[in-house]
């Protein structure tokens, strides 16, 4: 499916492998430790979104409407930032992780979440 193919998509699905395997070997790059995955996040799930809207609607010039990411913003905001600390101590809240959040999803609807274009007529 070409909604994965998309540069920013990769790009964002290699840094957080990248940062995932740091951290496995416990290599820890401060500020990405804290805030890489927060920032690629609504790309990389956001997309999963859209290819999935594409895939049911059998519509590849779909696009997600801002509200779907204002939603998906709020959602992890409200789980990650304030469930999970609340839940474990091993979790903690941070302000800096919702703007985070915002960028990716800015950062998804500039670049990814647009539709495809037409393939040229022979």
């Amino acid at each position: 499916m070409r909604t994965f193919a998309h540069p920013v998509f990769i790009c964002s699905l290699a840094l957080f492998c990248l940062n995932q395997l740091l951290e496995w070997q416990r290599i820890y790059i401060a500020p990405l430790h804290q805030y890489l995955d927060d920032l690629l996040c609504m790309p990389l799930v956001l997309t999963v979104a859209l290819a999935a809207e594409r895939l049911y609607f059998d519509n590849y010039s779909f696009v997600l409407p801002l509200r779907y990411s204002w939603w998906a913003i709020l959602l992890f905001s409200i789980f990650f930032e304030l469930l999970l600390p609340q839940l474990s101590k091993v979790y903690t809240a941070d302000a800096w992780d919702v703007l985070c959040y915002s960028c990716g999803a800015m950062l998804f609807h500039c670049t990814i979440n647009k539709a495809p274009a037409p393939a040229p007529e022979l």
